[in-house]
């Protein structure tokens, strides 16, 4: 039988004479060296601290991680991996065959000419990296982690990785103009759309509007896919995108009840692969495919090389925009908030004020003017609360602007201004369901 308590024995004590005493052997034991509540690098000087400065620390040989490990880390792992030889990396397209059109001839009729499309792509090569640094001094002082030199390097290649991870889905050259471009701004770019709005409007994105994650919604995207002579094969999300798609299956799922599962008292239901029409699809969370954390207004900003926030006018609300995905659920007082960004970190948040109503159909537009500083902002950050959110409510982000975006208006607003249409929900993630192949790009 494995061992159930700690005792006495266990610090080479018998035992024995415990559990009988008199009054003399009380005040003997007044008189003893105590241990105390306090280690032992806490008396230093102290002249009445009876035993306490002899205890020697006592540290747990673990050490316990309460950040990100590497197995945390997805789409890097995933994705094809090639060396680059220039510091802009071309790759060519092929986009059609000819058009489809006429083809049928008559008996001895030279047919149609049609010719093929090619397109060269190219993206520019950028860099990534952190410092480290040890004194002299720590590399000889003994520690847990064994050489804190190996430590070091790896906690900054995990830093690196996590950068890359995160950055291989919302990297954007047009908001950090260091960054390379990402799956989501490689497609939001393409030449395929004419403007944001036919891509937000396009088959590409399947609007969930909210809800969670369901099976119809990755069978929509992989036929989308298919459509363009693609073939999904996995799905990347955060962990809360596929939890709520789990929790659907909770109510409708058959238990067997003498499976060994159930015998053990095992329940729940993990769906690692999703079998669609076109093929089954695998299902992988990455803890850095969600968005931005929630925060209020004001606060530090996150570097001291970060910019200095933005002034931000009082909120407008139009009525009947054009493209709105305002609904009557959406409707209600909100509060939002903006932030500058730049490659070094994000600024404080700065509310607009007062509250404004928002209308099914309608839009919000948002006036914003630079702070200025040494370090200049490259993009802002566009926040809002839930409905019914006062300004001191979580503000939740919902989308990123270049300063290209601003000064030109976006989505229809006038210049200096950027206008909201609920195209992203507050609260909320996103999926990402992609072809892996090396000679095939489809998202």
């Amino acid at each position: 039988m494995s061992k159930l308590s700690i005792n006495l024995a266990d610090y080479g004590v018998n035992g024995d004479g415990y559990g009988s005493g008199n009054q003399q052997d009380v005040d003997a034991l007044n008189k003893a060296l105590s241990a105390g509540s306090i280690t032992g690098r806490e008396t230093t000087n102290m002249s009445d601290a009876s035993g306490s400065p002899l205890k020697v620390e006592s540290l747990d040989k673990t050490l316990k991680h309460i950040t990100f490990r590497e197995s945390d880390i997805r789409l890097w792992k995933d994705i094809p991996k090639k060396p680059a030889y220039n510091t802009v990396e071309e790759y060519n397209q092929q986009t059609s065959y000819g058009e489809d059109r006429g083809g049928f001839n008559s008996e001895g009729e030279l047919p149609e000419e049609e010719d093929s499309i090619y397109v060269r792509r190219a993206q520019l090569v950028k860099y990534l990296g952190v410092t480290k640094s040890v004194t002299h001094q720590m590399t000889l002082v003994n520690t847990m982690v064994g050489s804190i030199i190996e430590r070091t390097i790896k906690d900054g290649t995990l830093w690196i990785l996590r950068k890359l991870d995160k950055s291989l889905y919302f990297g954007d050259e047009k908001k950090i103009p260091l960054e390379f471009n990402g799956f989501l701004a490689q497609q939001e770019q393409s030449d395929a759309w004419a403007n944001y709005d036919s891509y937000i409007n396009s088959d590409n994105v399947i609007d969930c509007r909210g809800v969670s994650l369901s099976e119809e919604h990755i069978e929509s995207g992989a036929n989308a896919i298919v459509n363009s002579y693609g073939l999904a094969t996995q799905l990347y999300a955060s962990p809360s995108v596929l939890s709520g798609f789990v929790k659907q299956f909770y109510g409708n799922k058959f238990i067997m009840p003498n499976s060994p599962a159930v015998t053990d008292g095992v329940m729940g239901q993990r769906v690692r692969e999703f079998d669609s029409q076109f093929g089954p699809i695998g299902l992988n969370q990455d803890v850095f495919f969600q968005k931005h954390p929630a925060k209020t207004a004001g606060g530090d900003p996150s570097s001291d090389k970060a910019p200095s926030a933005p002034t931000v006018a009082a909120v407008s609300v139009e009525a009947g925009a054009a493209g709105s995905k305002f609904a009557a659920a959406d409707a209600g007082s909100v509060f939002y908030a903006v932030s500058a960004i730049n490659r070094y970190g994000e600024s404080a948040l700065v509310a607009a004020t007062p509250a404004v109503v928002l209308v099914a159909t309608g839009a919000a537009d948002i006036t914003i003017t630079d702070g200025g500083g040494v370090n200049k902002a490259t993009a802002y950050r566009i926040y809002r609360t839930a409905v019914g959110g006062t300004v001191t409510s979580q503000f939740y982000p919902l989308f990123e602007v270049s300063l290209d975006d601003v000064a030109r208006g976006l989505n229809g607003a006038a210049v200096g201004k950027i206008r909201d249409l609920n195209y992203f929900l507050p609260n909320t993630d996103q999926a990402m369901l992609v072809q892996f192949d090396n000679e095939v790009e489809q998202a």
